[in-house]
């Protein structure tokens, strides 16, 4: 039998046992593939959330949008079969694919496509910036527009990589619902959804009108030609990763993600089953910028000087497979923005270098690194004490500063002078201005005007190869001057599944098993 699955799954997964409490297998004959989550969502409207939990259900498997990535992040056709983009970057024209049938039975036209649009900017913040607050206008049924006061060369890289979905639902139920979740899960990809059960399991099924694009077989990331392999797709809620493995071990699910260390171990020489795995997250030390010691940019270069990476993303992951150690602050996977500008300041492990930034700095032995940590998540409160360790080791005051997670948040945005630096994670972004970490606004405040100043010019370029330079010459800048964080690393999201289904890789946080037949 073949095995093929070809839906959109995050990261997040944490697979267990749940089969006994969900639908039936279904017929005897049908393609049933089970998947397990590690949590369930809040509602499955991923034009107005970024919820992970709902993205795995239902991006690429029931919803589309305008454009996709492929495996190469380059923009291709979805929804779209072409597009025109004027000499100003002002206007952006789109002529839809017809006959593109919704699960209701209705066919996608351009009322639905503004509608659906419109919203997701009303809603985008990071969208709304970019174009302006403009928006999408019918042109005639199967084609539409947006008109922006300023030119922007990345909205085809918005629409196909911002983790709030720019997906195309019906006119009538994306007006229902207005800012509120929609009620109806409708959309134009190859599985429908079928039932949610409450605490129990999400059910997608095999849409017969679906239209797949491009040529059959030519399938790549995020785009080109899909198909409905499985007729039914069940998604469970449910427990720990010992559930997790003995399920994937016994057959009662067919995919589990987010292995740990161990459970790696366990899968890796095993021929029943394969292991895929890509990148998933960068951990970083954040500075606080504002006031307090770190607000020399000195220290922040010091402490950037004596951290050994490779301990420090040991401490959290435990196995070399589950990270990758580069300098750039966009992902590998980024084609447009990954560098190494810079890398001769990353993982510098220079205990000498450090101490004497440090004393340029003026620092004293009454002087206090304060890490503020969230007592819950062991990963960061690990890397915090690798860090603490390092800075003792050169004679340097560190302290960690533990909140729960209650009062970590307040602690974090409200109250500055209580700490120097925190650690945290962050996903793949479209562009290097969507990076949190070097907004004015958030905690941090990366103020710079150097900094501010060339994501401006990054944003509003109208030269792709000229805005690459900007961001590279920038990343060097901070790297060697400005440091407002310290990376670490590149976390290797791993998941695993049976040997018959193949074709995994892990694609910007979410999983696709790749469209190639395997007789089972």
């Amino acid at each position: 039998m073949r095995r093929i699955l070809s839906i959109a799954l995050v990261l997040t997964l944490c697979l267990t046992v749940l089969t006994a409490l969900g639908p039936a297998a279904g017929a005897e004959d049908a393609a049933v593939l089970n998947i397990a989550l590690d949590g369930q969502p809040e509602h499955l409207d991923v034009a107005i959330s970024t919820m992970d939990m709902a993205s795995e259900v239902v991006f690429g498997s029931v919803f589309e949008k305008l454009v996709a990535f492929n495996g190469d992040s380059q923009v291709i056709p979805e929804l779209a079969e072409s597009w025109e983009i004027s000499d100003s970057n002002r206007v952006y024209t789109y002529h839809l694919r017809h006959g593109i049938l919704f699960h209701n039975g209705d066919e996608m036209k351009a009322d639905d496509v503004v509608a659906s649009m419109n919203r997701w900017i009303d809603n985008a913040g990071n969208a709304n910036s970019l174009v302006g607050g403009a928006h999408f206008t019918k042109v005639d049924d199967y084609t539409v527009e947006i008109r922006m006061e300023t030119g922007t060369l990345y909205l085809n890289e918005m629409i196909a990589g911002l983790g709030q979905q720019g997906v195309v639902m019906p006119a009538s139920v994306v007006e229902a619902a207005g800012n509120e979740p929609v009620k109806e899960y409708i959309g134009t990809g190859p599985y429908a959804f079928d039932e949610w059960k409450a605490d129990r399991y999400i059910r997608l099924k095999a849409f017969d009108g679906y239209q797949p694009y491009g040529t059959e077989g030519d399938y790549s990331g995020w785009g080109g030609y899909k198909t409905a392999w499985y007729d039914e797709v069940n998604f469970y809620f449910p427990g720990d990763n010992t559930t997790v493995v003995s399920g994937i071990q016994t057959g009662e699910f067919d995919i589990a993600d987010r292995l740990n260390g161990d459970d790696y171990d366990t899968f890796v020489d095993d021929s029943d089953f394969t292991i895929f795995s890509d990148e998933a997250e960068l951990p970083m030390l954040i500075f606080n910028k504002a006031q307090g010691v770190a607000a020399n940019p000195l220290v922040r270069q010091a402490v950037q000087a004596v951290v050994n990476c490779e301990d420090l993303m040991y401490a959290s992951y435990g196995n070399p497979d589950l990270y990758k150690l580069y300098s750039s602050y966009m992902f590998e996977s980024s084609a447009n923005w990954y560098t190494d500008a810079g890398s001769e300041y990353y993982n510098r492990n220079d205990p000498e270098a450090a101490r004497a930034l440090f004393d340029e700095a003026g620092w004293t032995d009454s002087d206090v690194f304060r890490i503020l940590v969230r007592t819950d998540i062991s990963d960061f409160y690990a890397q915090a004490q690798v860090i603490q360790e390092e800075l003792r080791g050169i004679g340097v005051q560190c302290e960690l500063v533990a909140y729960d997670a209650s009062s970590y948040s307040d602690v974090r945005n409200n109250h500055p002078e209580s700490w120097d630096a925190f650690i945290t994670n962050f996903g793949p972004k479209v562009l290097p201005n969507m990076n949190l970490f070097l907004s004015s606004t958030w905690a941090g405040w990366c103020t710079d005007e150097r900094i501010a100043s060339d994501l401006s010019a990054i944003t509003s370029g109208t030269d792709l190869d000229e805005a690459r330079q900007t961001w590279e010459a920038l990343q060097a800048y901070m790297y060697e001057e400005a440091v407002p964080v310290v990376k670490f690393g590149t976390t290797q999201l791993s998941g695993v599944c049976r040997s018959d289904i193949t074709g995994a890789f892990i694609k910007e946080r979410l999983v696709w098993i790749d469209a190639h037949p395997v007789n089972g």
